[in-house]
């Protein structure tokens, strides 16, 4: 029992001379990012931009909000949050004391010299505290690093929610690029119908060769090659649709809307922000800070451990005598390492090694993430030249088209020069559905990049509540 004292004594004398271990403090990163984007108009402003400003198709936004409780890849990073939420649990459990009771019941039988036997019983019943006390903080660091796996987890969830959001709105416009370029397949079919009817027409009257009546055969053939291709994207594209929705795939179209008009923005936010508004920078600043705190616990997992114990039993004969026997017992102990071949040190260093590669992690992320920006304002601002030109062109196109077919009837013309002028009005309109379509996912890409939420916030459509 003095031992037991002088033990005590010994661990209360050393508190006052412990020290926490602490895990790294972290600068702001926010300051290494650039004030400005490059690429950007310097007359746009500071401001918060959201998908819900383009993208304002209601069928796409009640979707977009199905995809977010009914899509399988998101139930399964939820399924992940709460696995991290249980480990968080345990984790604080450890900075409290455990109390577990016990129960025992115990016959025996003795056999005396002279041949009789004593039968005999003892039921006990007990409890034990046991309780570890944190003195370097290795149970605070380690329940902080759960704490912050666990919102790392639920800024994951917001990743996965936006790369689901954008690959469905993708599939959306792949599904109305190939609906847009089957119509307007279709449209050149008939025009090319009756301009085979009118080569035939003229080849009937004299007028015409039968080369011409070829070549608008050959026109016309190879645009009904086209549509079935164009088919079955529209079919691709939907049952890709369906699938992010958890839907089987039935192939059935989409509901065909108009499509959004693209203008250059007018705000912006700032790169500053993107520490913010992108979930995977948040993910991984908040990786950074677990592996800080794994760190810190196990540094401390080098040094001393004290521990304190109260145990209390009754035993008896009988249900009826349980007390006749006591007993109460206190302990403390204190565990230090003494030789481990160095696991503890290795350990350290690997946590720490980790730590160096969060580091890393982040930062990248934040250089892909400006990078991400960069590339699709400069890329938007050359589809927005390149959609002035285009009309440009298809107006000279269409006044091309109908001059040569005035002369071609005329007999000024022969049909090559209709048949050319009329080969690169139908290409530059299906030229024209693929710039819309590379508008849409590149604004998307930037909204996406920037981290964008889909609904307006206080006073307006509220966001997608969180599952």
């Amino acid at each position: 029992m003095m031992l037991k004292y002088a033990t005590l004594s010994i661990c209360l004398l050393l508190l006052p001379a412990c020290s926490v271990i602490s895990a790294t403090d972290r600068p702001d990163f926010s300051a290494r990012m650039p004030e400005h984007f490059f690429s950007a108009d310097k007359t746009v402003n500071a401001g918060s931009i959201y998908w819900s400003e383009i993208f304002s198709d209601s069928v796409l936004r009640r979707d977009i909000e199905a995809l977010n409780t009914e899509n399988f890849e998101l139930e399964a990073a939820r399924a992940r949050v709460e696995q991290a939420a249980a480990s968080y649990g345990m984790e604080r459990a450890d900075l409290f004391p455990s109390l577990n009771a016990t129960t025992d019941f115990e016959r025996k039988r003795e056999k005396e010299d002279g041949g009789s036997s004593e039968t005999s019983s003892a039921i006990g019943f007990g409890g034990a505290l046991n309780w570890e006390l944190d003195i370097w903080g290795r149970l605070r660091a380690k329940k902080e690093a759960a704490s912050l796996s666990l919102e790392e987890q639920k800024a994951l969830v917001d990743q996965t929610a936006l790369n689901l959001s954008t690959v469905l709105v993708e599939s959306w416009i792949a599904h109305h690029t190939a609906s847009k370029l089957e119509m307007i397949l279709q449209r050149q079919k008939t025009t090319n119908t009756q301009f085979l009817e009118l080569t035939e027409l003229r080849l009937e009257q004299g007028q015409g060769s039968a080369l011409d009546v070829l070549q608008q055969r050959g026109r016309l053939a190879a645009t009904k090659r086209e549509i079935p291709s164009v088919q079955a994207d529209k079919i691709n594209a939907a049952n890709a649709y369906d699938v992010l929705l958890g839907q089987i795939p039935d192939g059935q179209a989409l509901p065909l809307e108009i499509w959004p008009d693209i203008n250059p923005f007018s705000s912006l936010p700032t790169s500053k922000e993107l520490m913010e508004s992108r979930p995977d920078i948040r993910a991984a600043f908040l990786a950074l800070l677990v592996a800080d705190q794994d760190v810190a616990a196990e540094i401390a997992n080098r040094l001393p451990k004290l521990s304190i114990g109260l145990n209390y039993s009754i035993t008896g004969n009988t249900l009826s005598n349980i007390g006749d026997g006591k007993i109460v017992s206190f302990t403390t102990g204190l565990l230090a390492p003494i030789f481990d071949a160095g696991r503890r040190k290795a350990e350290v260093s690997r946590r720490e090694a980790m730590a160096k590669e969060a580091l890393a992690d982040l930062e990248q992320s934040m250089l892909v993430a400006v990078k991400d920006i960069e590339n699709g304002l400069s890329s938007e601002q050359a589809l927005f030249k390149e959609r002035t030109l285009l009309s440009e062109e298809i107006s000279i196109a269409q006044q091309t088209v109908s001059k040569a077919k005035l002369r071609y009837v005329n007999g000024q013309e022969n049909y090559l020069s209709v048949l050319s002028a009329l080969e690169n009005l139908q290409n530059l309109h299906r030229h024209e559905i693929n710039l819309q379509r590379d508008l849409l996912i590149n604004r998307a890409r930037i909204l996406k990049a920037f981290g964008a939420t889909w609904h307006l916030k206080e006073g307006n459509v509220n966001e997608i509540p969180e599952t």
